[in-house]
């Protein structure tokens, strides 16, 4: 979108105002003007070092995980159920029979 003439004028007023009074300001917010926008503020930030700063730490974090997965004792295997002892009868000695219904045998047939 393009400035009206007045607009401009109005604009590089304000910047020679700010360079005059702020000349620090000034500069760095000519940096946003800059033709590459993915520049880093900081030129120390373009070099190697950042990169090795990640990769021990990186290195540090895989060393200790792997540390953890081998020190960590593992649990035992599941055991097997036991079989249940077997008395001859399906039912348990302490539960109760219930009684047989009215006109019936205790057999459960009918007389």
């Amino acid at each position: 979108m393009s400035l009206r003439e007045h607009e401009r004028r109005i604009l590089a007023e304000i910047e020679r105002q700010l360079s005059e009074e702020a000349p620090d300001l000034a500069g760095r917010l000519s940096a946003f003007g800059s033709d590459d926008p993915d520049a880093p503020l900081d030129p120390s930030l373009s070099g190697w070092r950042p990169w090795v700063a990640c990769a021990v730490i990186a290195a540090v974090t895989a060393g200790l995980l792997v540390l953890l997965f081998v020190l960590t004792p593992s649990a035992p295997p599941p055991s097997p159920p036991e079989p249940a002892e077997t008395t001859g009868t399906s039912e348990p000695a302490d539960t109760p029979v219930a009684p047989a219904p009215v006109g019936m045998d205790p057999a459960g047939t009918m007389p």
